[in-house]
């Protein structure tokens, strides 16, 4: 039963006061709480489409000329760690029964992390290009280093960009805060997160990043904050 008169002490007890110490310094933990349970399910929203958008990007672009079961072929440097990956998502896609699995159901069950970790040097001659080839040049304003014009992505972009999601999208998915007692710290990080999901998703396909952008919960969480 919880305590109405003392809602932080029943957080505590039931989530941990180590867990509650992060929040204890606002006037109103228990709100500052269910925010950051709710943005970072919307961060994760976000995230999930640009996921998709990503793993489509790559598989669309690869496939042409290392085929469909493109994460199999032997001309893909694929270390250990991204083959224990393939494995486990042909097992789960139905290898284990003895049959070689649809392939779009064998990329559906890839994981982020091996989808992020494509985009180091190790696949930049062979998977990269032909992920660039595919991607939407995004224009540059005159007030940006180079002047105006149109920037197309390196691989040092796109990954930092991916990388920003990939962190941000574990944090939210372990159920950690994302909150910070410093608001200016925390707003920077906020607007990074949110420019990376619209960075990585632009330059894959503009029109679901306008998409993804207009059914985004986050602004209107974060104009609400507690």
């Amino acid at each position: 039963m919880s305590s109405k008169n003392n809602p932080v002490s029943d957080l505590e007890a039931w989530f941990s006061s180590e867990r509650m110490k992060t929040y204890s310094f606002h006037s109103d933990p228990d709100a500052l709480y269910l925010w950051n349970t709710r943005v970072t399910k919307s961060f994760l929203e976000d995230i999930q489409h640009v996921e998709v958008l990503l793993r489509n990007c790559v598989d669309t672009a690869v496939s042409p000329r290392y085929g469909q079961r493109w994460y199999v072929h032997p001309a893909i440097p694929f270390d250990r760690q991204a083959k224990k990956s393939i494995q486990k998502a042909e097992r789960r896609a139905g290898i284990s029964r003895g049959q070689v699995p649809p392939s779009g159901r064998v990329i559906a069950e890839l994981s982020f992390d091996f989808w992020a970790y494509l985009f180091t040097n190790t696949y930049a001659s062979t998977i990269w290009p032909l992920v660039r080839n595919s991607l939407v040049a995004t224009p540059v304003s005159a007030t940006d280093e180079g002047g105006a014009g149109i920037f197309v992505p390196s691989l040092t972009d796109f990954k930092r960009e991916v990388d920003v999601v990939y962190k941000l999208r574990n944090r939210c998915a372990h159920h950690e805060p994302i909150i910070r007692r410093n608001r200016q710290h925390e707003n920077a990080r906020l607007d990074r997160a949110q420019q990376a999901v619209r960075l990585l998703s632009t330059w894959i396909d503009p029109g679901a990043s306008q998409w993804i952008a207009e059914h985004s919960r986050i602004p209107d969480l974060r104009i609400n904050r507690p």
